[in-house]
Protein backbone atom coordinates (compact mmCIF):
# COMPACT_ATOMS: atom_id res chain seq x y z
CA UNK A 1 0.00 0.00 0.00
CA UNK A 2 1.54 3.48 -0.94
CA UNK A 3 1.85 6.19 2.11
CA UNK A 4 0.18 9.19 0.15
CA UNK A 5 0.46 11.64 2.73
CA UNK A 6 -1.17 14.52 0.55
CA UNK A 7 -4.40 12.40 -0.15
CA UNK A 8 -7.64 14.13 0.68
CA UNK A 9 -10.37 11.29 2.80
CA UNK A 10 -13.90 11.93 1.62
CA UNK A 11 -14.42 12.35 6.21
CA UNK A 12 -12.10 15.13 6.94
CA UNK A 13 -13.44 18.21 8.24
CA UNK A 14 -11.92 21.84 7.87
CA UNK A 15 -10.09 22.77 10.85
CA UNK A 16 -11.94 25.96 12.19
CA UNK A 17 -10.32 29.33 11.84
CA UNK A 18 -8.60 30.28 15.43
CA UNK A 19 -7.08 33.50 14.30
CA UNK A 20 -10.89 35.04 13.97
CA UNK A 21 -11.88 37.16 16.61
CA UNK A 22 -15.35 35.98 17.92
CA UNK A 23 -17.16 38.63 18.77
CA UNK A 24 -20.62 38.75 21.27
CA UNK A 25 -23.47 41.05 20.68
CA UNK A 26 -24.85 43.03 23.23
CA UNK A 27 -28.60 44.90 23.64
CA UNK A 28 -28.17 48.03 25.46
CA UNK A 29 -30.49 50.79 26.85
CA UNK A 30 -29.25 54.38 26.80
CA UNK A 31 -30.70 57.61 28.52
CA UNK A 32 -31.69 60.05 25.27
CA UNK A 33 -28.32 61.95 26.24
CA UNK A 34 -26.47 59.46 26.36
CA UNK A 35 -27.70 58.14 22.76
CA UNK A 36 -26.80 61.78 21.65
CA UNK A 37 -23.65 61.91 23.05
CA UNK A 38 -22.57 58.80 21.37
CA UNK A 39 -24.00 59.51 18.15
CA UNK A 40 -22.15 63.07 18.32
CA UNK A 41 -18.69 61.43 19.30
CA UNK A 42 -19.04 58.89 16.61
CA UNK A 43 -20.10 61.36 13.83
CA UNK A 44 -17.24 63.51 15.05
CA UNK A 45 -14.36 60.91 14.80
CA UNK A 46 -16.29 59.09 11.40
CA UNK A 47 -16.29 55.84 13.78
CA UNK A 48 -19.59 53.90 14.22
CA UNK A 49 -21.08 53.89 17.46
CA UNK A 50 -20.01 50.36 18.51
CA UNK A 51 -16.13 51.30 17.62
CA UNK A 52 -16.73 54.38 19.75
CA UNK A 53 -18.25 52.31 22.83
CA UNK A 54 -15.18 49.61 22.57
CA UNK A 55 -12.85 52.49 22.90
CA UNK A 56 -14.27 54.20 26.12
CA UNK A 57 -14.32 50.28 27.23
CA UNK A 58 -10.55 50.16 27.00
CA UNK A 59 -9.71 53.47 28.67
CA UNK A 60 -12.07 52.70 31.36
CA UNK A 61 -9.83 49.19 31.64
CA UNK A 62 -6.56 51.29 31.52
CA UNK A 63 -8.73 53.81 34.55
CA UNK A 64 -9.16 50.57 36.33
CA UNK A 65 -5.53 48.75 36.41
CA UNK A 66 -4.51 52.27 37.09
CA UNK A 67 -6.83 52.73 40.42
CA UNK A 68 -6.21 48.72 41.27
CA UNK A 69 -1.86 50.34 41.37
CA UNK A 70 -2.90 53.51 43.49
CA UNK A 71 -2.55 55.55 40.30
CA UNK A 72 -4.97 57.93 38.71
CA UNK A 73 -5.48 58.32 34.79
CA UNK A 74 -6.01 62.18 33.37
CA UNK A 75 -5.78 64.76 31.09
CA UNK A 76 -2.19 66.81 31.24
CA UNK A 77 -1.60 70.27 30.15
CA UNK A 78 1.66 71.85 30.28
CA UNK A 79 2.72 69.43 33.15
CA UNK A 80 -0.29 69.97 34.74
CA UNK A 81 -3.54 67.64 35.28
CA UNK A 82 -6.65 69.98 33.99
CA UNK A 83 -9.09 66.32 34.40
CA UNK A 84 -9.53 63.49 36.17
CA UNK A 85 -11.05 60.27 35.63
CA UNK A 86 -12.37 58.73 38.29
CA UNK A 87 -14.17 55.97 38.39
CA UNK A 88 -16.00 54.36 41.30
Amino acid sequence: MADNKNASVANDKPKPNTSAKVRKRLNLDLSEEAYSLLQELAEAEDKNMAEVLRTGLALYGIAHEERQRGRSLGVVKDDRVIKEIVIT
